[in-house]
């Protein structure tokens, strides 16, 4: 039996095997249906793969081969990681399990270690691939199904690869390859990112995607009904269930080291705060002007606990003074250092600056200690820092309380 997801593969089959068209079956696409249920879950997926309702999810996915977007651009990964905001932006990476099975999760792991270290979340290749489509404000890909996917639940698609000759040239997918704008991997990476979202159009591709499926919601049904008619069995007494896509399974932390561009809003109690990546300096001399470097002590790279003006640990410290003088002590030319006391809070301080404590999201503590730094920087004394601070990260707005010691 033949399996079609729409009636227009059948017209196809027709004309490349016309044994085969008598036992089609025209069975709709699971696959897709699990994601159209999954729709009522998309700010729980967001959540679960650690981006913020202001934050826009990039899913970019890679099928295997030379033509593959992996396969061609390498390093494009790298370049929107170095150089998308942080608190802007999350990217999700889905890598087709041919490539994990052909390389082994090894070398997969290894290649994609300078992502991860920049932030970026890696899916596994079993699953969270559909969640995250489902998240996804932007996705950027090649002729795998996951492009295709993505325009089908209209979610704005760039092109990183698209060889249309490596599909069948009647497919839909060809005309999806042949209508979808292209990135410019050499171009202006956040205007081109900024431009797809903005002028997207969810009914743009929808001629195309159509083809999709032609029993949208009805593939389980259907399948279940065929399978069990094969077998010469009843049917269970319950209706064939849709189920929707599990919530990811990945971890999200946030970057080993970051670079924090930290300004004075309207009032001193009031930050603007842009982060990047410590591994977009990955080919630079020096440090841009008017930002910090947040390196932290699981940081494994000598260059950034060498750069670093700020040490920050996560851990817990019964003496958090202890820990920042120590540490300081032996990392000259570090300003600052930051860790966590007993109950949680975040405590900054340096050889010469009285220690303050911040409490407030865990994730932020390189903007407290770039917020010290700024402080002090700007010879303001230390006993005259507000008693709140709102930090403006992307499209929100966080506050958090100050204790000067």
């Amino acid at each position: 039996m033949a399996v079609l997801s729409h009636s227009e593969q059948r017209e196809r089959l027709r004309e490349y095997c016309q044994q085969a068209v008598d036992i089609a079956l025209i069975a709709g696409d699971p696959c897709f249906d699990r994601m159209l249920a999954s729709r009522p879950l998309r700010e729980t997926y967001r959540r679960h793969l650690g981006a913020h309702p202001d934050q826009r999810v990039l899913v970019i996915s890679s099928t295997w081969g030379e033509q593959s977007l992996y396969g061609c651009f390498p390093s494009l990964v790298s370049q929107l990681a170095r150089r998308l905001p942080l608190d802007e932006y999350r990217i999700v990476v889905a890598l087709h399990p041919n490539i994990w099975c052909a390389h082994t999760p090894w070398q997969v792991r290894n290649w994609t270690g300078e992502w991860t270290r920049a932030g970026v979340t890696v899916l596994p290749p079993e699953e969270g691939w559909r969640a995250a489509l489902v998240a996804a404000d932007l996705a950027i890909g090649d002729h795998g199904s996951v492009t295709f996917y993505a325009a089908a639940l209209g979610v704005p698609v760039l092109l990183a690869s698209a060889p249309v000759e490596a599909v069948d040239p009647a497919s839909p997918i060809a005309r999806l390859l042949r209508t979808a704008p292209r990135l410019d991997p050499d171009g202006e990476l956040p205007a081109q990112l900024e431009s797809a979202i903005t002028a997207h159009d969810p009914e743009r591709f929808s001629s195309i995607t159509a083809h999709t499926t032609s029993v949208p919601g009805e593939s389980a049904r259907l399948l279940r009904s065929s399978v069990y008619g094969q077998l010469g069995l009843d049917e269970p007494a319950f209706p064939a269930e849709t189920t929707t896509a599990p919530l990811p399974d990945v971890a999200n932390a946030e970057p080993i080291g970051q670079i924090v561009h930290l300004g004075f809003g309207d009032s001193r109690d009031h930050a603007v705060v842009t982060r990047f990546p410590a591994e977009s300096l990955r080919d630079a001399t020096r440090l841009p002007p008017e930002a910090v470097l947040v390196a932290t002590t699981s940081e494994t790279s000598r260059r950034w606990l060498e750069w670093a003006e700020i040490l920050l640990d996560d851990g817990r410290c019964a003496d958090p003074g202890q820990w920042i003088r120590g540490t300081l002590a032996r990392r000259p030319t570090a300003v600052l250092a930051a860790t966590r006391d007993a109950a949680g809070r975040w405590v900054v301080g340096g050889l010469d600056v009285a220690e303050v404590r911040f409490t407030g999201p865990d994730e932020l503590a390189p903007a407290y200690a770039a917020f010290l730094h700024a402080w002090v920087a700007a010879d303001e004394c230390v006993h005259d820092m507000p008693a709140t601070v709102t930090f403006g990260l992307g499209g929100r707005n966080v506050t958090a309380a100050v204790e000067a010691s």
